[in-house]
């Protein structure tokens, strides 16, 4: 028959549960002890670049690709258009200034050029056939201020000796009265006569500036148009090499079309895109240089163009000195800015490992060199060969130098060596 168990005859939980509770505490330990392991990576020291930190000189600079350029070029366009009919030089031959470089023939420019030389010169003649005219009815007012002052001056000593005779009887009344009336007459129209002279003389004036002013009008005109015409052999504007020369014998050119181009070989500069990183830092008159065939060439900047283009701007550069005999148009060359003094810094050499983390973390080795650790580090300005540790590193330790991208999720590294994999 059933009977009543006492508690104390009862089983205890761990008796009863001891299993389970084992077996979650093991899953559980497991479990942790996966996680933790997720965060150590283990590889072979072979398959990464160390690097050590030091404390040296650092030179602020940057290096970047600059190409050489003509200081002095000129783009040849067409100024009229027209067909080539001669062509006079070929492409890098050495051109004069004013020195024909090829002739276009072009039938309706000559024909309106003719037309239009023709209705300016007849205009001209026109209006120098009316300076003429103006001239010629001065010349005639002239003479006739001249007849009338010296027939006035006659009638004025033959009204004195009228005066005179009339006083003492001699000729009758009348006759006094007439020679009288003559000398007055003659006195009101050489005043009117002179008064009219000086007017015409005046407004002659004017009209003879004006048509004057019109005659260079049309001079310049007419030399205009003969320019057009003269502008169907394009000539050299400066003294250089041809670099480019496109146009071929009976070759239609567009006004405006580009046929060509000049550079001037005797002085180069180098140009250069730069980051837009180094905006606010490069500035006319920095140092700058390159090394070609032993020897270290050195620049300065010209001239910074502030306008950005995909993510850079242009920057031109000048020597200080001599210019390189062997420098070629389009040339590439390595250049490296000074964007300060050199100054004592803790650096660490470049490096993948940036690209990888943005400079903020690196993996640090241990003293034994077996394992790294990820550590919060400042970087700041960088120059082709190293980089400014701010804060995180001391001189002396080593950090992994490649690139982080297989490991970068992880805390702890584990380094192998070769003879124990």
């Amino acid at each position: 028959m059933d009977r009543m168990i006492s508690p104390d005859e009862r089983p205890g939980i761990w008796k009863k549960y001891r299993w389970w509770i084992i077996a979650s505490v093991s899953v559980i330990a497991l479990f942790v002890f996966l996680i933790q392991g997720e965060r150590v990576y283990e590889l072979s020291k072979d398959r990464v670049l160390l690097a050590k930190v030091e404390a040296r000189l650092f030179e602020d600079v940057i290096s970047f690709q600059a190409r050489v350029e003509p200081e002095v070029s000129f783009s040849l366009d067409a100024v009229e258009g027209g067909t080539v009919q001669e062509i006079f030089v070929e492409a890098g031959q050495a051109v004069e200034a004013g020195q024909p470089l090829l002739r276009l023939a072009n039938t309706t420019l000559m024909l309106d050029f003719m037309n239009r030389e023709t209705q300016i010169v007849e205009q001209i003649n026109n209006l120098r056939n009316t300076r003429m005219q103006l001239e010629l009815n001065e010349r005639q007012l002239q003479e006739q201020v001249l007849d009338l002052r010296f027939e006035q001056e006659a009638m004025a000593r033959q009204y004195a000796i009228d005066t005179l005779l009339f006083m003492d009887s001699v000729i009758a009344s009348q006759e006094f009265l007439d020679s009288e009336a003559r000398f007055r007459y003659l006195v009101e129209k050489r005043e009117l006569l002179e008064d009219n002279f000086q007017t015409n003389r005046q407004y002659r004036a004017r009209q003879l500036q004006a048509l004057d002013r019109s005659i260079e009008m049309m001079e310049r005109n007419l030399n205009a148009i003969r320019k057009n015409l003269e502008n169907l052999v394009v000539k050299a504007p400066i003294d250089g090499q041809l670099t480019t020369f496109l146009p071929e014998i009976g070759q239609s050119i567009n006004r405006g079309e580009n046929i060509g181009r000049i550079e001037d070989l005797d002085t180069y500069i180098l140009r250069a895109n730069i980051d837009e990183h180094y905006l606010s830092r490069v500035e006319a008159g920095q140092n700058a240089f390159y090394e070609l065939n032993n020897y270290r060439w050195e620049l300065a900047v010209a001239k910074v163009y502030p306008q950005v283009s995909n993510n850079q701007f242009l920057v031109d550069f000048e020597y200080k000195d001599t210019i390189p005999a062997q420098l070629r148009s389009g040339q590439g060359l390595n250049l490296r800015l000074a964007l300060s003094a050199s100054s004592n810094a803790v650096v660490v050499p470049r490096g993948a490992f940036f690209s990888s983390t943005g400079g903020n973390w690196v993996f640090v080795l241990n003293e034994k060199g077996d394992q790294a650790f990820k550590r919060a580090v400042e970087l700041g300005r960088q120059n082709p060969d190293y980089i400014e540790v701010v804060s995180g590193l001391e001189p002396g330790e080593q950090i992994i130098s490649s690139s982080y991208e297989s490991f970068k999720e992880y805390e702890q590294l584990r380094l192998k060596s070769a003879e124990h994999e």
